[in-house]
């Protein structure tokens, strides 16, 4: 018996040294892009999606968002985190997850230091990495912005004492805050099943991929479905709102206040770009997804978040604007009540832990900026995942996170 399993094993160290060893290789390879880049009708598909979504800038128009003055350099305290975790009854490495999610950037940051930064496939420092709905955070951000600079009297008011062309819509007398919270009652399906073409489908392919309608048109055609606050509905459709809302009360596009109130007092080191449903004077950014950045800049913003809105000795964003949006703030947004089974709550745009206030932007193929104020720490990960999501593996990512945690304590 002892003797049977002996080779077993040198075998498995053999193939899982081997397997390290390619990780390491490809990663300290000259950095060389050729992954293929799709087309709007395809970007998405599996042999274009890690090319696709680090030149979305060659796929969609777009704003830039501009970086200015000196850059906020982040300290250094490297580690090779070679580490394991426990999930569904066995243990697993860090590399094997980056292999089965398709990882394309990692980093993180701990006490303000980045611990680990990797690069996968062929991205670098300075690859823009698509958000997904990580751009959700940042669009409800921008939200908290206005109403600091006295653009927005208060979250319970209407969206339509802002927005009147939503009037005779599902968001009329709609107040901010339910739509902040997904919570708007509007009717809005958007699924990523297989099969399943959802409004959310409909709307993109309009506005992004035909430009026959834009994006806010499409909005003021949506009608009610339940009343306001009455329960959780997540919708790229409520923060495409938030984001029309921002445009209306500031005058500029969302491109232009993100980098006056956030990239450029930040330092970020790269311009960042927002995809538009069209190229023309009245292009309105997709508030609900493809914000593109650099793993840095994204790090940065996760940074932000961690000190309360404070960065480098600045008060970027209010402390009780964070306060408020990484907190669920209503009954139906409570951890536990927003899908059956599933742990998470929701604040404003930004999913919550039900323990140590951990909270997290997320998107779809696995895009995560995780923020853990009791652990001091930020992760973020951007993805080429085979399918838009897998809750299972969701899962696990977050058993893998907790495990980085308890290994920096």
């Amino acid at each position: 018996m002892i003797s049977r399993s002996r080779p077993i094993a040198a075998m498995l160290i053999c193939v899982a040294l081997l397997y390290s060893s390619m990780l390491r290789a490809q990663e300290a390879a000259p950095i060389e892009d050729t992954a293929p880049i799709g087309t709007r009708q395809n970007y998405f598909l599996p042999k274009y999606r890690e090319g696709s979504f680090r030149h979305m800038d060659r796929i969609f128009p777009f704003h830039v968002v501009k970086r200015g003055g000196p850059i906020a350099e982040l300290p250094r305290a490297e580690r090779s985190l070679d580490i394991t975790y426990q999930w569904n009854g066995g243990v697993h490495r860090l590399d094997e997850l980056h292999a089965l999610t398709k990882t394309t950037g990692f980093i993180v940051i701990k006490d303000g230091k980045i611990v680990q930064e990797r690069y996968f496939g062929g991205a670098n420092e300075d690859s823009k990495f698509t958000s997904m709905s990580v751009a959700k955070s940042f669009t409800s951000t921008l939200v908290g912005l206005a109403i600091a600079d006295g653009k927005i009297n208060s979250i319970d008011q209407p969206i339509t004492d802002y927005l009147p062309q939503l009037n005779g819509s599902g968001y009329g007398g709609v107040p901010i805050k339910s739509i902040l919270q997904m919570s708007s009652g509007v009717k809005f399906s958007e699924s990523y099943l297989p099969g399943r073409y959802s409004d959310m489908d409909i709307a993109f392919q309009r506005a992004m991929i035909d430009e026959d309608e834009p994006l806010n048109d499409f909005m003021k055609g949506l009608i009610r479905a339940r009343p306001p606050g009455s329960r959780f509905v997540y919708k790229g459709a409520d923060t495409q709102v938030l984001g029309w809302l921002v445009k209306r009360v500031t005058g500029e596009t969302l491109a232009d206040y993100l980098s006056e109130k956030i990239w450029q007092p930040m330092g970020m080191e790269r311009d960042a770009f927002w995809n538009v449903d069209s190229p023309g004077p009245n292009a309105m950014e997709a508030a609900f997804t493809c914000l593109n950045a650099t793993l840095r800049d994204y790090a940065r913003f996760g940074l932000l978040f961690l000190n309360n809105g404070k960065f480098n000795g600045k008060q970027i964003v209010p402390a009780d604007w964070v306060e408020q949006a990484t907190a669920p703030r209503s009954p139906q947004v409570e951890a536990g009540h927003l899908f059956k089974n599933y742990p998470l709550g929701y604040g404003y745009q930004w999913w919550t832990f039900p323990t140590d206030h951990a909270f997290v932007a997320q998107g779809i193929y696995f895009q995560f900026i995780y923020v853990n104020p009791k652990e001091n720490l930020v992760i973020v990960k951007t993805s080429a995942f085979d399918h838009a999501w897998d809750a299972a593996l969701e899962a696990q990512i977050y058993a893998a996170f907790d495990a980085i945690a308890t290994a920096l304590h």
